[in-house]
């Protein structure tokens, strides 16, 4: 035999190895089973929409880079932007902005 063959020998007994391992019939929980009662859950807040995220972070100084401040300041706020605007669709998405962040 040759080394080539050798590695199509090995990758039958690998793909071999794999097979009839799925889930027995009747043993898939249905989805309510997974996820738990919904009557279970806590309750939840609405979300209010930030007008300036970054505001916490910048109170506490410009950033430690010597040499960079402006430009890192830059791009940490662009982060905290972004994350906000995140924050806003997945709210808006799960129903969950308040009523004033709506009227914005």
């Amino acid at each position: 035999m040759n080394a080539a063959s050798n590695g199509a020998d090995a990758a039958r007994r690998r793909s071999r190895r794999g097979r009839g391992k799925g889930t027995a019939p009747g043993s898939a929980k249905t989805s309510g089973d997974f996820w738990g009662s919904p009557d279970k859950l806590p309750s939840v807040e609405e979300v209010t929409v930030s007008t300036d995220p970054s505001a916490v972070v910048r109170s506490l100084g410009r950033p430690p880079f010597p040499g960079h401040e402006a430009v890192s300041e830059y791009y940490l706020r662009a982060v905290y932007d972004n994350t906000a605007k995140l924050a806003e669709v997945l709210a808006t998405a799960g129903d969950l902005l308040s009523d004033s962040a709506d009227s914005e």
